[in-house]
C-alpha cells in the first residue's frame, strides 16, 4: 500500500514536470512586464551603466538604452502574442540611425505605435489629435524618449523647442 502511494505520487510529479516542459517549450510564457528591462539587457548584452527609456502598455512596450554621453544606444521592441500567451516577446531590437538622428516611428499592426528618440532634434511637445481630442504629451528636450501610442489615435504632430515642426521617420512593422 505504502508503495503504491509512492508510484503515485511519482507519477503526478512527472505528469507536472512533463506539462511544465511543454509549456515551456511551447513559447507561451514571455516576459513579466516588470521583468522586461532585465531581460532586454540580458538578451542584447546592453551595460548596466546604461540609462533607459521605456513606454508601456497593454500590448508592446518599447525602450531605448543609452549611454551617458548619449552618442550610443540601442532598442528593444517587446509585443505581447495574441491568444493564451503570456507575457511580452521580444519582437525586434538594435540600433537605427533614425533614431539618432530624429524620431523613429514604428507602427505595429493594431498593437500601437512606438517613437523613439536620441532627441537630437529637440522635441518638447507631441500631439496627437484624432479629430475630437487633442492629447498633448510633454517631452524633456535634453534627453532620450520613447512614446508608445494607440495606432488610431489620429495625426502626431511633434514640436522642438524652437516650436518648430520636427519629422517623423515612421515604418510599418
Amino acid at each position: 500500500m505504502k508503495i503504491e502511494k509512492i508510484f503515485g505520487f511519482l507519477g503526478v510529479l512527472v505528469i507536472i514536470l512533463l506539462a511544465f516542459v511543454i509549456i515551456w517549450n511551447s513559447n507561451i510564457m514571455g516576459v513579466a512586464a516588470g521583468s522586461l528591462e532585465k531581460d532586454a539587457r540580458e538578451e542584447q548584452n546592453i551595460a548596466g551603466d546604461w540609462k533607459m527609456a521605456q513606454a508601456l502598455n497593454d500590448d508592446m512596450c518599447a525602450m531605448l538604452f543609452y549611454d551617458e554621453d548619449t552618442r550610443d544606444y540601442t532598442y528593444a521592441i517587446y509585443m505581447k502574442k495574441e491568444g493564451a500567451a503570456y507575457g511580452y516577446f521580444f519582437s525586434q531590437g538594435g540600433s537605427d540611425a533614425y533614431i539618432g538622428e530624429g524620431v523613429r516611428g514604428m507602427i505595429f499592426d493594431d498593437k500601437g505605435i512606438a517613437l523613439l528618440s536620441m532627441n537630437a532634434d529637440k522635441v518638447c511637445k507631441i500631439e496627437v489629435n484624432d479629430g475630437v481630442k487633442k492629447k498633448t504629451i510633454e517631452i524633456d528636450p535634453i534627453k532620450p524618449f520613447v512614446v508608445v501610442i494607440p495606432v488610431n489615435s489620429g495625426e502626431i504632430t511633434m514640436y522642438n523647442t524652437l516650436g518648430n515642426v520636427v519629422s517623423l521617420y515612421d515604418t510599418y512593422r
